[in-house]
């Protein structure tokens, strides 16, 4: 039987966690009803619970082994690590609900202030350099020096990280990503493109917004990820007053097109 203490740190973690899952399924579903389409809603709901189930179920199995079945040390601290692997899953996936349903229910709470692209993509390179270097992929971007929003800091970062996260899972290895912009008096327009495999059934791509889809069964929890990246992509850019849209590219690769509103406060 196991008597590490990290063992009951993990099954405490993991009840508050559970607690915390309910409040944001809560406020989750109160979004989820302003859908008029019940199918819709339906899916919805399904996903989210099927989302849940996974690293909940996980979690349980590492730790029942663990309080139930004689091991060694070595063999405890495995099971203990994948329970807390599953963790960070589960907690991300929280993370990006409760963004969501912020955006979404609460914009107002969003402090606003003026924010330089330019810093901004440099800031996500540095964040994302490693895995970047480990796939070979390189990221560059033309934006004019000057390119500055008045909106959210943290949902501006959101939108281009995630954009990036999803270009570094599913668009394969030695690829290029490349970003520019411009903009008018009352607009800042985006292309966010690489050239990597893109989306062979565009059937799917009026669909990828959309909480939860995926291409293929186990795409996103295989390749990382909670599944609402790019829902959250098109809520953070709806805040700021814009419109996303994705294409494949002649010659290969996925391409982002999307708007900005350059002062979301100015009506």
């Amino acid at each position: 039987m196991a008597s590490s203490l990290t063992l009951y740190f993990t099954i405490a973690l993991f009840l508050s966690m559970l607690l915390m899952i309910n409040l944001v399924i809560e406020s989750f579903e109160k979004s989820v009803r302003q859908f008029r389409d019940h199918k819709y809603r339906q899916e919805i709901t399904g996903n989210i619970a099927h989302e849940l189930r996974t690293p909940v179920t996980s979690i349980r199995g590492y730790l029942e082994t663990v309080l139930e079945t004689q091991l060694d040390s070595e063999k405890e601290r495995y099971f203990i690590s994948q329970a807390y692997t599953q963790t960070i899953v589960l907690s991300e996936l929280i993370r990006d609900m409760g963004l969501i349903t912020k955006i979404e229910e609460a914009p107002n709470k969003f402090q606003l202030s003026p924010v330089c692209i330019n810093n901004l993509l440099s800031e996500l390179k540095a964040d994302v350099q490693l895995i970047l270097q480990e796939k070979r992929i390189e990221m560059g971007w033309d934006i004019p020096e000057n390119l500055v929003i008045h909106g959210n800091q943290n949902l501006l970062y959101s939108v281009f990280r995630n954009l990036a996260d999803n270009t570094i899972r599913y668009a394969g290895e030695d690829i290029k990503i490349e970003i520019t912009g411009n903009s008018d008096k009352q607009y800042c327009y985006f292309s966010f493109s690489d050239n990597g495999v893109g989306i062979l059934d565009e059937s799917h791509l009026e669909r990828i917004f959309e909480r939860f889809y995926r291409i293929n069964e186990g795409r996103t929890r295989d390749s990382g990820g909670s599944g609402l990246g790019l829902s959250i992509v098109k809520n953070a850019v709806a805040f700021h007053g814009g419109f996303i849209c994705a294409k494949n590219k002649e010659g290969g690769g996925l391409e982002f097109l999307f708007s900005l509103k350059k002062d979301v406060a100015r009506e």
